[in-house]
């Protein structure tokens, strides 16, 4: 099968007009929806309310620094206990007779 030259441009021609088309809906039905996204969410979230709500935020994890102790003194005063735990009841069975050495 030979082409010649004005099948050849017809061809681009078509294959161009398609492409041309093919974007033009994909813009016009998936870009508009996501600009039209953007805008919505864009305008639900007011910069002086996100300021007034992170300085809240912030607030409250100051708030549990200073009242709450962290994992690792947790586990410091769990020790503690239990070598409290394991020292009276060392004084019970001794009392009791109980405990050798």
């Amino acid at each position: 099968m030979n082409f010649d030259a004005g099948t050849w441009w017809l061809a681009l021609l078509l294959l161009g007009g398609l492409t041309g088309g093919f974007w033009f809906l994909l813009k016009r039905t998936v870009f508009e929806r996501v600009d039209k996204l953007e805008r919505s969410v864009g305008e639900s979230v007011k910069k002086g309310d996100y300021d007034k709500d992170m300085k809240e935020v912030r607030e409250d994890i100051e708030k549990i620094k200073a009242n709450y102790i962290t994992k690792e003194d947790f586990f410091r005063e769990q020790a503690k206990t239990d070598r409290k735990l394991d020292r009276i009841m060392d004084i019970l069975l001794e009392m009791k007779g109980d405990k050798k050495g």
